[in-house]
């Protein structure tokens, strides 16, 4: 069953909430160890090159590539703690459809509802609503990229997103 906008939103203001989180940049690492993660940055190899990351439930475990940038690895957390909150079950009953994040473009919408669900719920954490509303009048896409340390094609996702 899909799981709501409103929903995951919901979720990650709440997680931003008992993270103590109200100023940008979301410390998404810090989160995902309090939410009991390990998170692992490693070398897959070229042959492999085109996985951002991927979680391994049954150690708790989420591993990133060490050859993306900051603010990949940084969405590539979020979305697998998305995972992991919201899609357990999934996850532990088929973890080779699900445990894998492919590198894709952060607009290219997702026909899979659990993945679709994962990148919202990274997005709003990442860049939460109320924080970017604060920031966005007062500053460039560039800049805010900068403030919530993240991609500006993250911050233009959120824009457009907050703008419908």
């Amino acid at each position: 069953m899909p799981i709501t906008d409103q929903e995951l939103k919901a979720k990650a203001d709440k997680v931003l909430q008992e993270n103590f989180t109200s100023e940008p940049p979301v410390d998404i690492f810090e989160i995902a160890k309090n939410e009991g993660l390990i998170v692992e940055t490693k070398d897959f190899g070229d042959k492999f090159n085109h996985i951002s990351g991927y979680i391994k439930p049954e150690i708790r475990t989420i591993f990133v590539n060490s050859k993306d940038s900051e603010s990949r690895r940084k969405f590539t957390v979020a979305h697998e703690l998305g995972h992991w909150l919201f899609h357990r079950e999934e996850l532990e009953n088929d973890p080779r459809k699900y445990a894998v994040l492919f590198r894709i473009p952060l607009g290219r919408p997702s026909k899979d509802h659990v993945e679709r669900e994962a990148n919202f719920f990274a997005a709003n954490i990442l860049v939460p609503e109320e924080m970017l509303n604060e920031k966005k009048d007062s500053n460039t896409p560039e800049q805010l990229a900068e403030i919530f340390s993240v991609s500006k094609e993250l911050i233009g996702l959120r824009i457009n997103d907050l703008s419908r």
